[in-house]
């Protein structure tokens, strides 16, 4: 019984992950050392620093300038107006204008609902912005939307949510 012996390192086959592809038609590019920028330490040491900075300036920014905190709140005494959180206000813009089942369910339910069958709806692979024409379209005019009503709460609301320029009373926090 014949034995075979273990192959060394010089004589096994050695396949490329290429290897339907002749090694003349592969086109090899040796980058010089000087193109490359490593991430230890240029990129690393950059981002610290520039942490480090942020840091800095948001706490003289802090220590600088006090938070617009209110007196602590009274249950017996609601202001008026009465505003949910800014992330809120589009929604309680939308309760105005509409039914509570359509502005708090229906609505956004929809616009959710779009916004994730869009790729299916949208099935250009490619990812130019140019190409992309019908999503873009669709997430702008959706981001615009909420954007108005999240501006018209915040900042056109008064008293008694009623409708109210800015330049004749200002009715909220920063």
């Amino acid at each position: 019984m014949a034995t075979t012996e273990p192959r060394t390192a010089a004589t096994q086959k050695r396949y490329r992950t290429l290897a339907v592809v002749k090694q003349e038609a592969i086109t090899r590019v040796e980058r010089q050392l000087e193109d490359s920028v490593f991430v230890w330490p240029h990129l690393l040491v950059r981002e610290f620093l520039s942490a480090v900075l942020m840091t800095v300036v948001l706490t003289i920014t802090s220590i600088v300038i006090d938070a617009p905190l209110e007196a602590h709140s009274n249950p017996n005494l609601t202001p008026n107006p009465a505003k949910a959180p800014w992330y809120f206000l589009g929604l309680q813009e939308q309760l105005h204008y509409f039914p509570p089942t359509v502005a708090g369910v229906l609505l956004p339910g929809f616009v959710l609902v779009a916004l994730a069958l869009l790729p299916y709806v949208d099935r250009n692979p490619s990812r130019a912005f140019e190409d992309r024409k019908l999503s873009i379209t669709l997430f702008t005019i959706f981001a615009i939307y909420f954007a108005v009503t999240v501006l018209a709460g915040s900042f056109f609301r008064g008293s008694g949510w009623v409708w109210v320029w800015p330049w004749q009373h200002i009715y909220f926090n920063l």
